[in-house]
């Protein structure tokens, strides 16, 4: 009869609960409304760009296409902006919200125009562009002084436009 090794290893078996985040085999895990899942991550970022099946200050369903709108800027259901929105009218600051969100989307266009512009002058303008013809065309203003001046002029026009609209009294009528 010939001499058999057998080795084993045993695994420790620990209970999880609702919850609990742990590392197994190199993965991270967590239990989520009962169900073992792994955690990646993406999840944050899908969490935050995702809309919720229910609103999160009424609990009413958010399957209106208006509750996606508003989850992206109130992180409330549509019903929710309304009903806020009539209590700030019925208080007489509804001047001063308008004003808010309008100064707010500015500086948001403003940031993005920012943005763009500098993304525009780094790239440059090649010296050669060849067109759909196929002819070759020589550009001037290769090294971008001129685009500079010209981006930066339209950044500071709308930079002072957004700055003088801040400072304008808001009269609602």
């Amino acid at each position: 009869m010939k001499n058999s090794l057998f080795v084993t290893t045993e695994e420790k078996h620990v209970k999880h609960i609702e919850g609990d985040v742990w590392t197994e085999r190199g993965k991270l895990w967590t239990i989520k409304n009962g169900i073992k899942r792994t955690v990646s991550k993406m999840d944050e970022a899908r969490k935050q760009f995702s809309t919720p099946l229910a609103c999160p200050n009424c609990g009413a369903s958010m399957k209106h296409h208006l509750d996606e709108k508003m989850w992206a800027i109130h992180k409330t259901c549509f019903n929710c902006v309304i009903s806020a929105e009539h209590v700030i009218r019925k208080a007489g600051k509804w001047a001063e919200y308008e004003k808010a969100k309008i100064t707010a989307n500015a500086e948001g266009f403003l940031k993005d125009l920012i943005s763009y512009m500098d993304d525009y002058n780094q790239e440059g303008v090649a010296k050669a562009h060849v067109t759909e013809n196929g002819q070759v065309e020589k550009w001037r203003d290769a090294d971008q002084t001129e685009m500079k001046k010209i981006t930066d002029s339209v950044v500071e026009d709308i930079t002072k436009k957004v700055q003088d609209f801040k400072n304008t009294k808001w009269i609602h009528q």
